[in-house]
């Protein structure tokens, strides 16, 4: 009935998978295994019969219970156990364990610990694989494996939407095991029909309720001609399974009051593997099973001879190495004095000319305001493969942007208000930010998120925030956040050819500022911070918009004969501590004027940097210092309080004066011309 070389295949692979996990589990407890695992043993069948159907260079992901996805399409076995085993030849070089795995070269996609997270990742993937079939002519396609507690997280959702509104190639695969750790579907789904869900998306759905391998087998390859012949887009498939073990460890709970034995009893009494072994004589099974234990005994003797990591593998990868990038000057002195808003869309116009993996994606970003200005034209130009809007899916869409970013693609992702990114930090702080160092180098995420913040017209508590020193505390992360148009195209256009991930903050007070530009491409160094004045009796370092308004307490100052030193950093990871550390060795003042809190900030890291770097002072006497920033409240709306919550040239000058020459002074005038009254809304 069936095809005998199929059946052979499928039977070593699932015993493969089986007896890998068993040496895992019954060697656990001699604490050679440094991670803690989530064995599949009792539902192998899902991953080996979705697996066995793709070809090398097709995509699979899954999430912490991976083992089985992992081996089934491919995966290097002596890696994978290496890894456990927590040692440097590991598939992630010892950093990762059980719970991220990864194989790129042979189609494994990394695996994740946090549920759900994978999904539009693998989504991501596959627009980028659409994008790659336009020109090759050859559809390759993803596979996103989770479990069905996955299926309750709104990524899930977020993520069946786009897939369905892009056609994505994508096929979902859903192992149901009908546990999410200890909880039974009955407590956690008011409808127990995940596919009757799925559907209303406009997405084809299937459904194995008796675990069948043959039956997985057989739908998966018809839904990858159907893929491959763009005779269908993303298709769900709900496989119904058991876990046989517990959730974590390699023991089984059986007794525990969650199971029911009923179950158990009945899928153990159908074990596919037990079925493909049925079907093969005596002597085959028994030369399967060698060669299976020998794979195992290779796999374990590369694990138990490989190393430890050490120091010097604790902090490689948690950057892509900075390319050396050709800092282009104009050939012509063809500066002209425009708009920040204008420098940004300069920057996409030109760097999606001449690299085609760009693209530039967010809510409204091909509407007809056009993110204040900064993308119109560009759905025009470059067609709506490569600028397009997408539905509020925060979430996902970071998802997908990395998914993208780690395919080859380099994303520019618009999030219209830093507020708003509070709803996708999973994905970038345990996603974009970890992925190069998780999977010890086999991924690159260089997305560039572009985000608003700012006050202006009541923007207020939830539309105003700047949360950068959030990003700054995370290792993987870039920060920029230019204050000026020439700082703002060039670091745009380094953002985006560089191989990480940034953050690149704009305060929407900034865009309607000139300066000169030149209208060549040219990158600035990543890093770098800008002296903006020069002055030898305080150096004020002020953050995005406070660099305009340290700009006019400069003036302030200078009337009454004190020249600051205005430092903007523009990079706030990575800090250029070094010039501020130079100009308060010559000023011995220091003023850091943050726009956003004080507890935890900006001002707070470079302060500690500078006394760091300065321990006893400057010629035995301490370094004056002293900071400003938001008003330790909720932003408020009301133009009244607003002027109060945020700093202003004349209260940055008067602390100045004050840490200058140690009296008060309130005389300062405050310019009521500035770009905050000329500012209206309601955006």
């Amino acid at each position: 009935m069936y095809d005998l070389k199929l059946v052979k295949r499928l039977y070593k692979n699932m015993l493969l998978v089986r007896r890998a996990e068993e040496y895992i589990a019954g060697v656990y407890f001699t604490d050679v295994i440094k991670s803690p695992i989530h064995l599949s043993i009792g539902q192998e069948a899902v991953a080996i019969g979705a697996c066995d159907p793709l070809n090398k260079d097709d995509l699979v992901s899954n999430s912490c219970r991976g083992h089985a996805t992992y081996i089934a399409k491919g995966g290097n076995l002596n890696a994978m156990m290496a890894e456990l085993y927590g040692k440097k030849n590991g598939c992630a070089g010892g950093k990762a364990g059980s719970m991220h795995l990864a194989d790129v070269e042979n189609g494994v996609l990394g695996s994740s610990a946090i549920v759900g997270t994978t999904i539009p990742v693998t989504a991501g993937y596959a627009l980028a694989l659409k994008m790659e079939a336009k020109k090759t002519g050859k559809q390759r396609l993803t596979v996103a494996m989770f479990g069905d507690g996955a299926t309750e997280e709104g990524a899930f959702y977020e993520t069946m939407n786009f897939a369905a509104i892009k056609k994505l190639p994508i096929i979902f695969v859903c192992e149901n095991n009908g546990l999410a750790i200890h909880s039974p579907l009955k407590k956690r789904w008011a409808t127990l029909d995940v596919c009757d869900r799925v559907k209303s998306f406009g997405i084809k759905t299937h459904r194995v309720d008796d675990g069948d391998i043959f039956k997985i087998h057989k739908i998966m390859s018809e839904e990858i001609a159907n893929i491959r012949n763009n005779k269908s887009g993303p298709v769900f498939i709900e496989c119904i399974t058991y876990r046989w073990l517990e959730h974590v460890g390699p023991t089984d709970d059986h007794h525990e009051s969650y199971r029911d034995k009923n179950e158990l009893k009945f899928w153990q009494e159908h074990d596919q593997l037990k079925r493909l072994a049925s079907m093969l004589d005596e002597g085959e099974c028994l030369i399967i099973e060698k060669e299976v234990e020998q794979e195992i005994e290779k796999a374990a003797e590369f694990a138990k001879k490989g190393e430890f990591p050490g120091e010097a593998e604790l902090h490689v990868r948690s950057y892509v190495v900075e390319k050396k990038h050709n800092l282009l000057k104009s050939k012509t002195d063809n500066s002209r004095l425009i708009r920040y808003v204008d420098a940004l869309h300069e920057a996409l116009d030109q760097e999606m000319s001449r690299d085609d993996k760009v693209f530039l994606f967010g809510l409204d970003v091909d509407d007809h305001k056009g993110i204040q200005g900064s993308t119109l034209g560009l759905p025009e130009k470059f067609g709506v493969d490569r600028v397009f809007s997408t539905p509020l899916s925060e979430d996902s869409m970071t998802g997908i942007a990395i998914g993208a970013a780690m395919a080859g693609l380099r994303p520019v992702h618009v999030h219209i208000r830093m507020d708003f990114m509070l709803l996708c930090m999973n994905q970038l702080i345990n996603m974009a930010a970890k992925a190069h160092y998780m999977y010890d180098g086999q991924v690159k995420v260089p997305l560039v998120v572009r985000t608003m913040i700012g006050r202006s017209w009541g923007q207020g508590a939830q539309h105003s925030q700047a949360l950068h020193a959030l990003f700054m505390h995370i290792p993987g992360l870039k920060v920029v956040a230019p204050s000026n148009a020439y700082d703002a195209k060039g670091c745009l256009i380094a953002s985006i050819r560089d191989d990480n991930p940034v953050i690149f903050v704009e305060h929407r007070l900034l865009y309607g500022i000139e300066s000169y530009v030149p209208e060549d491409e040219y990158v600035l160094p990543i890093g770098k911070a800008r002296i903006i004045k020069s002055g030898s009796d305080i150096t004020i370092v002020a953050i995005s918009h406070m660099v305009i308004e340290a700009l006019r307490a400069q003036k302030h100052l200078e009337k009454l004969e004190i020249a600051a030193e205005i430092i903007d950093p523009v990079w706030l990871r990575p800090l250029d501590i070094n010039t501020i550390v130079v100009s308060v060795k010559k000023t011995g003042r220091l003023l850091v004027v943050d726009n956003a809190w004080l507890n935890c900030g900006a001002s707070s890291e470079i302060i500690t940097q500078v006394i760091e770097a300065l321990p006893g002072g400057i010629n035995g006497k301490p370094i004056a210092i002293i900071r400003m920033g938001f008003a330790d409240v909720t932003c408020p709306t009301v133009r009244s309080l607003e002027d109060l919550f945020y700093p202003n040239g004349c209260t940055i000058a008067a602390k100045a004066y004050s840490l200058v020459t140690g009296k008060s002074c309130k005389d300062f005038v405050c310019d009521n011309d500035t770009e905050i009254d000329a500012f209206k809304g309601p955006f």
